[in-house]
C-alpha cells in the first residue's frame, strides 16, 4: 500500500498542479562559473545554482518515496572533461499521512548548488571563447508538483593565458565545500543481515562524540533502501552501525555503496561501503577506497547515481558518431498502421484471431448492427490497452526507470499472470469446463453471445500477447515512437491499433464476407478444441521467456501450479453444471478458488526462487573470435585505440 501511494502521488499532484493556474516556476536556474577566463590546461568548477521559493523543494539523486531526481547533462567542446556532479548534503524530509504512514524523501530547500570540475584542454587558443551548456532534469514539490520539467542553461567563457576567478567564485568554492565534495569520506562495508542493510562505518578520528544521536543512512541509489523504513544506529567507540530494510528482500547490493549519513548535531559523512558476505566482516579490512571506474560485468549502477557518470559519458561518446536521419511522422504512422495488420498474421495473436473468428460464426445470424458494434467495442479494447501501455512505460521513463516495449514482460509476476490466462482459456476450448451452457462460449467468455464485454476483452488479450511480435518489423516505427514527445507515442500507437483491429471491424461492416462462414455446428466443437493447442504453445513460450530471466527452477515452480490449477478447473467442470445440486455446485466452485489461491502462492515461489537474470555475463570464444562482457567505458576504450567493436546482444521476445 505505501509503495502504491509512493507512486500514485507523483501523478496525483502533477494532474493537481497543471490543472492550476501558475504564474511562474517555483525553481530559478542559473548556470555559474568560477573563472570568468578559462586556462589551457586548467581547471575550473561550474555551478547550477537552483534558487527554490519558500516552502517548495526538489530532489536528490536518490529522491526518496516521490518526486523525481535532479540530474544534470554537460555538454561541452571537444576535449573538455567534466567530472561527477557533486550535490548538496540532501535533508531528510519526512511527510506524515494519517496516523500511521509517512513518505520520506531527499530534498533541497532554499539555494542548492550542483558543481563539476571540468578540465580544459591544452590545446585551446587564448583569446577564443567557449561555450557550455548544461540540460537540467528536475522536479519541484509543495502541496503539490510540478511536472518533470527540462531547463536548458548555457554559459560562454573567454580563454586567457591566466585563468581569472569570477564574482561568483566564493559563493562556488564555499558550496562545494559545504557539499558531497567537502563532506568527509567514511571507509565502511554493507551487507544483507536478514533482509536489511547492514552498515558499518569507520568514524573519523576525534569526531566519534557528533555521532551519538538519531543518524540515517542515505544511500544514492533509490533501489536498495526502503526510505520510509526506521532506522535503527549504534555506537561502539569508532565504530558506527547503521540498519535499515531493504527495498525489497531479494534486492541484489551493488559491489560499492555510496551515500550520506545525517543526523542532527553530526557532520555529514560521505560514505564508500563494500559489500561483503557477512556482517561480522570488520570494517578495517578495506586497505584503500574502493574507487571503480568501470561498470564491470553484469551489473551497472542506477543511470541516476554518481558512479554511473563514467557510463554515461563512455556511452555518450560512443553514440556521439552515429549518423542521424530525420524520419517523417506520417511514414512512421503509415508503417505502424501497416504492422498493425500485419500483426494478425503473426504467431502471437493467432490464437486470439481462432477465437475472435468463433464469435463472428456465432453472431453469423445476428443483427447486423450488432455485429458492427462488436467490431468497433473490440477495436476500443486494443486502442485503450495500447494507450494504457504506452501512457506506464512513459511514466515510467519519465521516472528515470530504463524501459523499452515489451518491458512487461521483464516483471515475472506479469509474465506469470498471462501463463495462467492462456492456460485457463485452453483448457476452457478443449472442453474441460463450460462457462455458461453456450457452446460458443469460449475463452472464458471471452465470445459470449450478446457480451460486449467479451469483445472489448479480446481486443485487450490481442494486444497484451502481440507487444512481443511489434519489434523483429517495427524497431524505426518503436524507436521513433518512444524516443519522442509522448503525443508522438499516442499517435504512432493508435496507428498501430487501428491497423490491428482493422480486419476485424472490415469483416463486421461487410455481411457477405460473414454470410461466407460455416453455419454453426456440431463442427464448431472441433475447431474449438482444436484451437487450444496453439494457446497451449504460447503457453509453453512464455513458461520459456519466465525461465530466461528467473531460471529453470521458476519453470518447474510454475509447471506445478499448472497442475493444481488445471485440477481445480477440472472440478469446476465436472460438478459446477446446472446438473448438479447446489451444494455439489458450491463445493466445486470453491475448489476452483482454493486452486487459484494456490496457483497465486506457487507463483510466489517461482519468483522466489528466481536466479535475477540469467544473463550470460562470462567471456567466450566463438569462431576464434574472444568475447568479453560488455563495458561502456572498456568499449571506449578499444576504439579510442583504434580497435573495432562488435556487440553481440539479444532478447528473449
Amino acid at each position: 500500500m505505501q509503495r502504491a501511494f509512493a507512486l500514485l502521488a507523483p501523478i496525483l499532484t502533477w494532474l493537481a498542479f497543471t490543472s492550476s493556474a501558475r504564474a511562474q516556476d517555483p525553481v530559478q536556474l542559473e548556470l555559474l562559473s568560477d573563472v570568468v577566463a578559462v586556462e589551457p590546461g586548467g581547471t575550473f568548477k561550474l555551478a547550477v545554482r537552483a534558487q527554490i521559493e519558500p516552502g517548495w523543494h526538489i530532489y536528490w539523486t536518490n529522491p526518496g518515496d516521490s518526486g523525481l531526481p535532479t540530474l544534470v547533462e554537460w555538454t561541452a567542446p571537444d576535449g573538455f572533461e567534466a567530472g561527477a556532479l557533486q550535490y548538496p548534503i540532501p535533508h531528510r524530509y519526512v511527510q506524515k499521512v494519517g496516523d500511521d504512514f509517512m513518505l520520506v524523501s531527499h530534498t533541497f530547500e532554499g539555494e542548492a548548488y550542483f558543481i563539476s570540475e571540468f578540465k580544459a584542454p591544452e590545446g585551446i587558443a587564448p583569446g577564443s571563447a567557449v561555450t557550455i551548456s548544461a540540460s537540467v532534469d528536475w522536479q519541484a514539490c509543495k502541496e503539490v508538483c510540478t511536472p518533470p520539467m527540462n531547463t536548458p542553461l548555457e554559459i560562454e567563457l573567454s580563454v586567457a593565458d591566466t585563468a581569472a576567478p569570477s564574482p561568483d567564485a566564493a559563493a562556488i568554492a564555499k558550496a562545494w565545500g559545504g557539499g558531497q565534495a567537502g563532506a568527509e569520506v567514511a571507509r565502511a562495508t554493507v551487507a544483507n543481515d536478514g533482509g536489511q542493510l547492514a552498515l558499518v562505518a569507520k568514524l573519523p578520528d576525534g569526531k566519534e562524540e557528533q555521532y551519538s544521536g538519531d543518524l540515517f543512512f542515505l544511500p544514492a541509489a533509490a533501489e536498495i533502501s526502503a526510505a520510509a523504513s526506521e532506522q535503527i544506529a549504534a555506537r561502539e567507540g569508532s565504530q558506527l552501525s547503521i540498519w535499515t530494510d531493504l527495498a525489497k528482500k531479494d534486492v541484489e547490493i551493488p559491489e560499492v555503496v555510496r551515500g550520506f549519513v545525517v543526523g542532527e548535531g553530526a557532520a555529514p559523512l560521505w560514505v564508500e561501503a563494500m559489500l561483503v558476505k557477512s556482517t561480522e566482516t570488520p570494517v578495517s579490512s578495506p586497505t584503500e577506497k574502493p574507487t571503480p571506474t568501470s561498470s564491470g560485468a553484469g551489473s551497472y549502477p542506477p543511470s541516476a547515481s554518481p558512479e554511473a557518470e563514467p557510463i554515461r559519458a563512455a556511452i555518450k561518446e560512443l553514440a556521439s558518431g552515429i549518423e542521424k536521419k530525420s524520419i517523417s511522422l506520417l511514414l512512421m504512422l503509415a508503417a505502424a498502421f501497416l504492422g498493425g495488420i500485419i500483426l494478425n498474421l503473426m504467431p502471437c495473436v493467432f490464437p486470439v484471431l481462432g477465437i475472435k473468428i468463433l464469435g463472428f460464426v456465432q453472431q453469423a445470424g445476428s443483427d447486423r448492427a450488432k455485429i458492427r458494434r462488436h467490431g468497433w467495442v473490440f477495436a476500443l479494447g486494443v486502442i485503450l490497452s495500447l494507450w494504457a501501455l504506452v501512457a506506464v512505460l512513459l511514466i515510467i521513463r519519465a521516472a528515470g526507470a530504463s524501459a523499452g516495449w515489451g518491458f512487461q514482460l521483464q516483471e515475472p509476476w506479469f509474465v506469470i499472470f498471462l501463463i495462467a490466462i492462456m492456460f485457463i482459456f485452453a483448457l476452457n476450448l478443449a472442453g474441460v469446463f463450460e462457462l455458461g451452457t453456450s457452446l460458443t462460449g469460449t475463452g472464458a467468455g471471452l465470445q459470449a453471445q450478446h457480451g460486449y464485454g467479451g469483445s472489448f476483452f479480446s481486443g485487450v488479450l490481442a494486444v497484451l500477447v502481440a507487444t512481443p511480435c511489434t519489434g523483429p518489423f517495427m524497431g524505426p516505427a518503436l524507436g521513433f515512437a518512444l524516443s519522442g514527445p509522448a503525443y508522438t507515442g499516442f499517435a504512432i500507437f493508435t496507428a498501430l491499433a487501428l491497423g490491428l483491429a482493422l480486419p476485424y471491424v472490415v469483416l463486421s461492416y461487410f455481411p457477405a464476407l460473414i454470410e461466407k462462414l460455416p453455419r454453426p455446428g456440431p463442427w464448431m466443437e472441433t475447431f474449438k478444441q482444436a484451437m487450444s493447442f496453439p494457446l497451449f504453445a504460447t503457453v509453453v513460450w512464455l513458461l520459456a521467456v519466465l525461465g530466461k530471466g528467473q531460471g529453470q527452477g521458476a519453470i518447474l515452480w510454475v509447471l506445478i501450479g499448472l497442475i493444481v490449477l488445471s485440477l481445480g478447473f477440472w472440478l469446476y467442470g465436472r460438478y459446477a453444471t446446472p446438473l448438479k445440486k447446489p451444494p455439489t455446485r458450491w463445493t466445486a466452485r470453491a475448489a476452483t478458488a482454493l486452486a487459484v489461491l494456490s496457483f497465486v502462492y506457487i507463483g510466489s515461489k517461482a519468483v522466489d526462487s528466481g536466479e535475477s537474470g540469467a544473463i550470460a555475463s562470462a567471456s567466450k570464444t566463438v569462431h576464434g573470435l574472444e568475447y568479453e562482457p560488455f563495458d561502456p567505458v572498456k568499449a571506449l576504450e578499444y576504439v579510442k585505440a583504434g580497435k573495432n567493436v562488435f556487440v553481440d546482444y539479444t532478447a528473449v521476445w
